[in-house]
């Protein structure tokens, strides 16, 4: 019984990510909180099912029955091999980052002209980030001090404040975790993408009350310019998969849309959005009331 509650289980999250659909043609001014919410649920959900169900089977054992069908050893099996997957995959993500954390103390901290201390990386190319994971800290490439101006410089530390305030860092370590594990999972690469950008948009959205949205489009353009020509250091390898910057790499529709997002209008809060959380959250946690049928 509890090997065909797992497959029910594995069933229901293929089909939920199955049905999701990205709308990137929906206008910007009012749909990307919705589509925020909509594929940060399609993306979390599924594999939170899983991992529940396979953490409800363990605490049931393989003794008794459940709905009058008596279980066997296979499902603690099955749910043992998805916790070790899953812890498996923490384990990698915290060596990453803290090999990614080592390496950055070697580059030497210096003091910002707006007063804010970062880490200064030599490259050329201009780039911002926030490292870490609940207190991020900044990083700036020495492009960054020499080839922006004092607005775009600005502007460009107003959205990657906007990431520490969200502690973008900290979801996305847990995000690119679940990427991880639920990687069978259908659209788990277009679901990641997707986050990706509506997070900077959330960032842009957030600079924007601060900085003037003119220069943070006309940043982005200058900067998806030199994209392309941009080479991660060596040394950091793949190791800042935690980070959350403002050069990421973007396609002209990305950046379309980013662009887009900018000089609309500011977009209203949808009041039923706490509600919907509470209800994908239910939803996510309803294998853990399987406990009760077993006795």
């Amino acid at each position: 019984m509890h090997s065909s509650l797992i497959l029910l289980t594995i069933l229901l999250a293929v089909v939920w990510r199955w049905q999701w659909q990205s709308s990137p043609g929906r206008s910007p001014d009012s749909a990307w909180q919705v589509r925020w919410e909509s594929a940060l649920s399609h993306f979390c959900l599924p594999p939170l099912m899983v991992l529940l169900v396979a953490g409800a089977v363990l605490s049931m054992g393989h003794h008794g029955t459940m709905m009058g069908w008596s279980v066997s050893p296979a499902g603690c099996w099955v749910s043992l091999g998805v916790l070790f997957w899953f812890g498996i995959g923490l384990v990698y993500s915290l060596g990453r980052t803290l090999i990614a954390h080592w390496r950055l103390r070697h580059y030497p901290t210096i003091t910002l002209p707006e007063g804010e201390a970062a880490r200064c990386v030599p490259m050329d190319t201009p780039m911002a980030a926030q490292v870490g994971l609940w207190r991020s800290s900044l990083l700036v490439s020495q492009g960054w001090l020499d080839q922006l101006t004092a607005p775009e410089q600005k502007a460009m530390l107003a959205h990657e404040q906007a990431h520490a305030d969200f502690h973008d860092p900290l979801w996305f370590f847990w995000l690119g975790l679940l990427r991880r594990f639920g990687f069978w999972l259908p659209n788990t690469t277009a679901l990641w993408e997707d986050l990706l950008l509506l997070r900077e948009i959330r960032a842009d959205q957030q600079a924007a009350t601060s900085s003037d949205p003119l220069v943070l489009a006309e940043l982005l353009v200058k900067l998806a310019r030199q994209m392309p020509l941009a080479v991660q250091p060596l040394e950091f390898g793949t190791g800042f998969d935690a980070c959350a910057g403002f050069n990421e790499s973007l396609s002209l529709s990305r950046l379309e849309q980013r662009v887009n997002a900018l000089l609309a209008p500011a977009p209203k809060l949808d009041q039923a959005l706490g509600l919907k959380r509470v209800a994908w959250l239910v939803a996510a946690v309803l294998p853990l009331a399987t406990i009760c049928l077993h006795t």
